[in-house]
C-alpha cells in the first residue's frame, strides 16, 4: 500500500504531466480510495451505534451513583444500607429494604410558620391549671417548663440504674421482653441494646470505661406498672386528652445527649427530669427561617417537666453538671 508521501508525489507528477483533477477522479484506483472510508463506516455502523448506546446507558447512571455515594451524606447512607440488605438474602423477602430513620427529616410534613411566629422564649410556669394548659400550650408550638410538674411523685427518690436493673433482672421475663420487643435508642454512644445496658460493669455504669446516653420504650406491661407506682400523669394534663400507653426512659452521663433531630410521633410530648440537669436547644424548621426564632435554649432541672412539640421543633439535648440524668416521658393526643 502506498504511503501518504508516495501518493503526494504521484499527484505532483500528474500535475507536471498536465493531468487534471477531473481526469484523476475518473481513475478506478481513485474511486477505490474514496470509498474505503465510506465502506468502513457502513461495515461498522452497528458497532458505533451500540457503543454510543452503551455510553449513554452506563456513564450517566454511574456518574450519578458516584455523586450520590461520595458527595452526599444521605446518598452514601442509602447505598450502604441497600448493599447491606442485598447481602442478607433476596430483597423481596426483606421486611424493610432501607430503615426509615436517617431520612425522616426529609419527608416530614412542613410546619405552618404562623404557629411559631410569636414565640420568643421557653415559658416557665407553676400552678398550671388544666384549662390554661389546654388553651396556651397543649397543641401549640410554645415550649413550656412546668417547675412543679412532679407533684406527689416518688420517682425522683427511687429511680436509678440499680433500681431499673432490679426491675429488668437479666434472665427475667421483663428483661427478655424489653430487650427484644421494646424500642431502643443508642444515640451516638457505643451501646448495642438493653441487654448490654443492664449487664454493664460497675466502672462502665459510672462512666469510667465508656460514657453513654440511651433511651428505651417501656413496653413490657408488668414492668411498666411497677414503674408507674412512682409517677403518674402530670397534674396539668386534662383527663379528656388521650395518652400514650407507652412511656419512655432516657438515661445518660454528663456531656452526652440526643443530637439535633425532629420527632415522628403523633403529637406533643412531655418529659420529666428526675435526676441531673439537661440543656435543651430548639431550632426553627428550615421553612420558617426569618419568621420564627432561630434558636431557643432552656435548662430543665430535677422536679421540672418540659412540654414541647417535637414534631415541629428540631431539638437536641445535653446533660450538664456532674450527675447522671434520668428522664421519664410520654405523649398525649
Amino acid at each position: 500500500m502506498a504511503t501518504f508521501d508516495q501518493f503526494e508525489s504521484v499527484l505532483k507528477l500528474a500535475g507536471k504531466l498536465g493531468v487534471s483533477n477531473e481526469q484523476l477522479n475518473t481513475l478506478e484506483s481513485v474511486e477505490i480510495i474514496k470509498n474505503v472510508g465510506t465502506k468502513w463506516f457502513k461495515r461498522n455502523v452497528h458497532i458505533l451505534i451500540a457503543g454510543f448506546i452503551c455510553l449513554a446507558v452506563v456513564v450517566p447512571p454511574s456518574y450519578l451513583v458516584y455523586i450520590i455515594k461520595h458527595k452526599t451524606e444521605e446518598g452514601s447512607m442509602f447505598l450502604q444500607e441497600w448493599s447491606d440488605a442485598s447481602r442478607k438474602g433476596p430483597l423481596r423477602d426483606l421486611k424493610c429494604l432501607v430503615e426509615f430513620g436517617p431520612y425522616e427529616p426529609y419527608v416530614r410534613k412542613p410546619v405552618d410558620c404562623k404557629t411559631c411566629a410569636g414565640i420568643t422564649e421557653v415559658k416557665h410556669v407553676r400552678n398550671l391549671t388544666q384549662k390554661d394548659f389546654l388553651h396556651d400550650y397543649a397543641f401549640t408550638m410554645q415550649p413550656v417548663v412546668v417547675e412543679d410538674g412532679q407533684l406527689n411523685w416518688t420517682a425522683r427518690e427511687t429511680f436509678s440504674y440499680d433500681y431499673f436493673k432490679g426491675i429488668y433482672t437479666p434472665g427475667s421475663k421483663a428483661f427478655e421482653q424489653v430487650s427484644t420487643k421494646c424500642q431502643f435508642f443508642p444515640y451516638d454512644t457505643n451501646m448495642n441494646g438493653l441487654r448490654e445496658f443492664f449487664t454493664m460493669s460497675k466502672d462502665r455504669v459510672e462512666g469510667k470505661e465508656d460514657r453513654w446516653y440511651i433511651g428505651w420504650s417501656n413496653c413490657e406491661g408488668p414492668a411498666a406498672n411497677e414503674l408507674r407506682k412512682h409517677y403518674h400523669l402530670p397534674y396539668f394534663l386534662p383527663p379528656e386528652l388521650d395518652h400514650s400507653k407507652v412511656d419512655w426512659v432516657f438515661m445518660g452521663m454528663p456531656g452526652y445527649g440526643a443530637p439535633m433531630h425532629v420527632d415522628f410521633v403523633t403529637t406533643s410530648s412531655w418529659q420529666a427530669q428526675l435526676r441531673g440537669i439537661k440543656k435543651w436547644t430548639f431550632e426553627t424548621p428550615p421553612e420558617c427561617y426569618g419568621i420564627c426564632p432561630t434558636t431557643l435554649e432552656v435548662k430543665v432541672k430535677p422536679g421540672e417537666i418540659i412540654v414541647f412539640d417535637g414534631n415541629s421543633w428540631y431539638h437536641q439535648t445535653e446533660i450538664i453538671g456532674n450527675e447522671t440524668s434520668i428522664v421519664i416521658g410520654s405523649e398525649y393526643f
